[in-house]
């Protein structure tokens, strides 16, 4: 059995559709029923989002889990295509991963990628001007709306 299927007979326990499925997690319905009906895999990005919502564990839905029980440095540092060489310094992407997403990964569980990535997602989708308005309105809320505990704890990541 594939991960399409072992999906459908989650949303089946639940008496979820996949229509309320595709709404509250952001995928796609066509993408969600074409998983389930040719049994494919689902994507790791995809299967976050998707155990997320149904509170459950996400090797339930994915059999291609990249991660494998705590999250090791080695798991999440990028291999850069041979086309990026020259353009991106491969040292200086491992040591800002090294420095900020592997420690934020690791304080506040993988299970927040989902968020992580549809924020980034969406971010670099939007036009210069638009994401300024971003970077504004987060430095604003952030004058009245900081955890300090959360604050503390990021502080203390090294290079932040």
């Amino acid at each position: 059995m594939g991960d399409g299927k072992k999906l459908k007979e989650i949303l089946d326990s639940r008496n979820m559709s996949v229509r309320e499925l595709s709404r509250k997690t952001g995928i796609g319905r066509t993408t969600l029923y074409y998983m389930i009906q040719n049994d494919s895999h689902i994507r790791f990005d995809f299967a976050l989002r998707i155990a997320n919502e149904l509170e459950i564990d996400v090797k339930e839905i994915c059999s291609n889990v990249p991660f494998s029980g705590d999250i090791s440095e080695e798991e999440i540092y990028p291999t850069l295509p041979n086309a990026l060489e020259g353009k991106l310094d491969a040292n200086r992407v491992k040591t800002y991963l090294k420095h900020s997403i592997f420690p934020l990964m690791f304080m506040y569980g993988k299970n927040s990628m989902p968020d992580v990535d549809h924020i980034l997602t969406n971010f670099y989708r939007l036009d210069d001007s638009a994401r300024k308005d971003v970077v504004n309105m987060i430095d604003a809320l952030l004058i009245n709306h900081t955890d300090p505990e959360r604050d503390k704890e990021i502080k203390s990541i090294k290079g932040w």
